[in-house]
Formats: C-alpha cells, structure tokens, sequence
C-alpha cells in the first residue's frame, strides 16, 4: 500500500499541469448531492447496456462486465500501474485467482480495449487521486464485486414417439450378492489311447510275429497355488498297455507298459524360484507280467511298491514354452516293498527280505517343452543313491499332434539300476542299462 501511493504521489508531481483546473473539477464535485451521484452512476449504466445491446458482431467493443471499473467507486487497480510502466499485466476479476487468467486475455480486441480503458484509469489516477477509495487487494478480501455469469446453455429435449414407464417401485432388498472365495485350485487331464499293428504274411522272406499293441494312458493334476507362499503340486500317471504274440504259447495277452505312480509335493516360497520342499513318491504297477512261456510272474501289483520322501529345494520356471522343475534333496528315505512271496529277495532286497529301508541323497526332474507348434516333449529325471547303489531313470515322451483329438507318441525310456544281480547281463559293456521304447498311433482328449 506505501509503495503505491509513493508512486502516485510522484505520479501526481509528474502529471499535474493544471492546478487550477483541478481545484475547479473539487468544487463541482463537492457541490454535487449524494443523489445527484446515484442518478448519474444509474444513467451511465443503463446507457452501457444499451449501447452494447445494439452493437453489431465486427465492432471493436463488446459487451462484457469488465467496464464496471470506469463506472464503479473509485478503485486502484494494478493492471493500470503496470501497463504504464511496461510490465506485462493479466486482467482478473475481482475476487478471482489472479494464478487464473481470464478468458480476455485470449481475445485481441478486448485486449485493445483494456488497454484503453487502462489509460483512461491512470489519467484518474494521476490528476484526481482523491477520489480513489479502495484497492483492489481490498476488493479481493471483501470477495469482488461480482462473479462471471456463464452464458445459459439452452435445454436439451429428446423427442421420443412413445411415453416410456419406468417403474421405480422395485424392491431394492430383493437383491442378493452372492459373495465368492477365490480359488486356488488348478486341475489338469491328458487321457489318451494308442492303437498299434503289425502284420506279416506267412512267406514274408524275414518271417514275423503278427501281434496288436494297445495301450492307454492317464495323466490327472490338482494344484495348488495361493498366489503369495503355498503351492501345492499332485500327479497321478497312469499307464497299462498290452500286446498279443504268437511265440508265447501260455499267455495271449502281455503287458508292454505298466505304471501307476503318484507325485504329491509341497512348498514353502523362499525366493521368486526357490522353494523348500517336501516331495513324496508312490509307484507300482497294475497287472503281473510273466516270462514267456512260463506261469512265473516277474512283477505283479505291490511287488514291488516303491516310497521316496525327500526333504530339500525346489527351482521352479517357467517360460513361454517351457515349464520344469528340479527338486534337490540332500537326504531322502527310501523304501521299497514286495507282497508276492515268490519274488522276496528280487528288486535288490537281500534273500528272503520283502522290504528295506535306505537313506540317502535325492534329485527328481520334471520338465515339459513343447518344441514347435505339434511337438512336445515331456520328461521326468529321477536319481538316487545310498552310496552303495545308484538308480537313474529318464522318462522321455514325445507327443506329435496330428489335430485336436488325434496324436502320435514316442516313449524312450533309459534306466540304470545296479541295486540286484537280477538285472546284470554280463554280455553287455554297460550291464546295468535298461532300454524300453514304444511308438504308437491313437485317439488324445485334454483339458
């Protein structure tokens, strides 16, 4: 406020040139009633309204509610100031955010008259300061003189041919949220059957055995996964296969694969791909297979019944195309038992044994690849050692997708198993490896 009226003060020292005229401008002003400067502030501002009412769209005034400042009691406004001084100024309503810039300040031609109407103030400012009664900090305190006034938009009417009823009447306790749980349960099935056939003429110059191979195959699992540190994995496979052959006198029918085994692990998230796992595994097979041409059975149903518990890590990944997971365990207990008397001591059990107990370390693989569009490749590692023996088992399937419900599979399975005499072949550099491969044709459902 001090720093305000300094200038006008020096402005008044600078601008005044006629003292004489000024004092005559006092009297009049003095002699003039209080209601002779009511009807007089009235009749300038009905003139306004009118003649901004009539002006055409090109003319260089428009009507607006800025012009009150040449009408209102006087008042000291900052935009004159700086106009007169060369800084850039924003005209603002009273009362408004001066951080807020008015919709003028985009219009040239109500700059122009702005700035014109600045001009006009300042000329007040300067040779009639005494009629200057307010600041417009002061206005801005009190609230303004007045709002803007956004033009009235015009009303919006839908015409529609028929009177539409809505009936509002409805009972909104009717309504009933049924609320549910989140499941964390995944289920997963490949079911598959294959059909093989091999047929020789009774002249074929190699000769041959005419034979038909079956074989089904089941694949359940139900997981779980709670999206923070549980997860849960169970498997259960399933496979039973047969074969007819001629060479064998006793036994029509003779099983080619056979394998029930369940896979239940459990763990505990410890980094983004680590786990601490307990995983056990199950496994036996359905049907006792005999030797050929002879009633003795070499395997049969819980003979033998395998348990692995092992206790350790799991990685996990998981990629666009590839899934596995490695579980490592330093210790595992290891048990093996036969029901059928006759093969006690078989499957590396000492003499008259039907079951043992070893310890010892553990490491299961299970991966899944699918290789291009029709090709997959599933396989399980698994290796186990008491640090007297070693087993070692690599399942390999491979699955050619023909279409949605017709597939070809290739199983390689090698396996290493030097726990009993029985599986020694002495003609053989390696006399501990197993072989068994399959290829066959049939019918495949998923879900």
């Amino acid at each position: 406020m001090q720093i305000r009226f300094f200038f006008i003060i020096i402005l008044s020292y600078l601008f005044s040139t006629d003292i004489g005229a000024r004092n005559k401008r006092t009297c009049i002003v003095d002699t003039l009633s209080m209601n002779a400067v009511v009807q007089r502030y009235t009749a300038l501002l009905n003139a306004l309204v009118w003649e901004t009412s009539n002006l055409q769209t090109d003319s260089t005034v428009r009507f607006t509610p800025y012009y009150f400042r040449l009408f209102a009691p006087g008042t000291l406004y900052d935009a004159p100031m700086k106009q007169e001084f060369g800084v850039k100024w924003n005209f603002t309503l009273p009362g408004r955010e001066k951080n807020v810039p008015s919709l003028l300040d985009y219009r040239d031609k109500d700059r122009l008259v702005l700035e014109e109407e600045n001009r006009m103030l300042m000329q007040a400012y300067v040779r009639t300061p005494w009629l200057i009664q307010t600041t417009e900090d002061d206005l801005e305190k009190a609230g303004g003189l007045q709002k803007e006034v956004l033009p009235e938009l015009p009303a919006v009417t839908h015409l529609v041919e028929n009177e539409i009823n809505v009936d509002l009447t409805q009972d909104v306790d009717t309504i009933r949220l049924k609320v549910r749980r989140p499941n964390f349960w995944k289920f997963k099935g490949d079911y598959s059957f294959q059909f093989t056939q091999n047929y020789y003429s009774e002249n074929w110059y190699q000769g041959g055995d005419n034979n038909y191979t079956m074989l089904a195959l089941a694949t359940m699992e139900a997981n779980f996964n709670n999206k923070q540190k549980i997860q849960w994995d169970n498997k259960l496979e399933m496979r039973l296969g047969f074969q007819t052959s001629k060479t064998d006198e006793k036994h029509k029918l003779k099983t080619n694969d056979d394998l029930l085994r369940l896979t239940t692990k459990i763990g505990y998230k410890a980094t983004k791909h680590w786990f601490y796992t307990l995983q056990v595994q199950a496994y036996t097979q359905f049907y006792p297979s005999f030797k050929a041409n002879s009633d003795e059975v070499s395997s049969d149903f819980l003979s033998p019944f395998n348990l692995v518990v092992s206790l350790g890590m799991d990685y996990k990944l998981e990629l666009k195309r590839f899934k596995g997971s490695a579980n490592l365990s330093p210790v595992a207990y290891n048990f093996r038992s036969v029901e059928r008397r006759s093969l006690f001591g078989n499957f590396g059990l000492e003499s008259g044994r039907s079951m043992y107990n070893n310890f010892g370390p553990n490491i299961t693989v299970n991966y899944s690849w699918e290789i291009w569009k029709n090709i997959k490749w599933d396989a399980r590692i698994y290796w186990f050692s008491n640090l007297e023996t070693t087993d070692i088992e690599w399942e390999n399937t491979f699955t050619f997708t023909i279409n949605r419900f017709l597939n070809s599979k290739l199983f390689l399975y090698p396996r290493i198993d030097d726990s009993s005499e029985n599986y020694r072949n002495e003609d053989k550099k390696f006399s501990y490896l197993m072989f068994k491969e399959w290829f066959s044709l049939g019918i495949n459902y998923s879900f």
